[in-house]
């Protein structure tokens, strides 16, 4: 798995502090492939890049809550952060996402609620951390869309680009 990949998952599991095993209910509905939740038009047109290439699926399980990942990455010199889109199935113990909102922020950290992409979507912004993760709570599922910031703190300048990944997945896990 490519560094900055690795460092993504591992941003968002510290600052989440997940304690959810990744047992799975399969009686909750089917798989869903993380990488068919966006397209690699989505992805360009929401970085204001044009440099992506297709998602590239992570190891199940290896995503934030247990969930299964998909990466997009550039290529070429122009510099594009690391797009990521986490499936967090449900788990024997609940909605991962139910269990995050009842969590205090990381200290260091705020969430900020994300209206029209579902029921309690939010961002959570740690200044320390080279991320930002957007949650949203689908009808099946949960998922999570990061951006892998180029450096620590950057909110402002990519909080546009997540809500509008956000905005390209929501409709499909409603």
């Amino acid at each position: 798995m490519h560094p900055i990949v690795r460092s993504t998952f591992v941003a968002l599991a510290t600052m989440t502090a997940v304690t959810f095993a990744p047992t799975r209910l399969s009686a909750q509905g089917a798989k869903v492939d993380p990488c068919s939740l966006l397209s690699v038009a989505q992805v360009n047109q929401a970085t204001g890049k044009t440099n992506y290439g297709a998602g590239e699926r992570g190891e199940p399980g290896d995503g934030v809550g247990g969930g299964d990942p998909c990466n997009y990455d550039a290529s070429g010199p122009a510099r594009a952060p690391t797009v990521s889109v986490i499936v967090i199935p449900p788990k024997s113990t609940g909605r991962y996402h139910d269990w995050l909102k009842k969590q205090k922020a990381t200290p260091g950290c705020t969430r900020s609620a994300v209206p029209g992409l579902g029921v309690d979507a939010f961002t959570e912004e740690c200044a320390r951390y080279s991320s930002l993760p957007l949650y949203m709570r689908g009808k099946s599922y949960d998922v999570v869309v990061g951006i892998q910031m180029s450096r620590a703190g950057d909110f402002a300048a990519n909080r546009p680009a997540v809500i509008a990944l956000a905005r390209a997945v929501a409709p499909k896990i409603r």
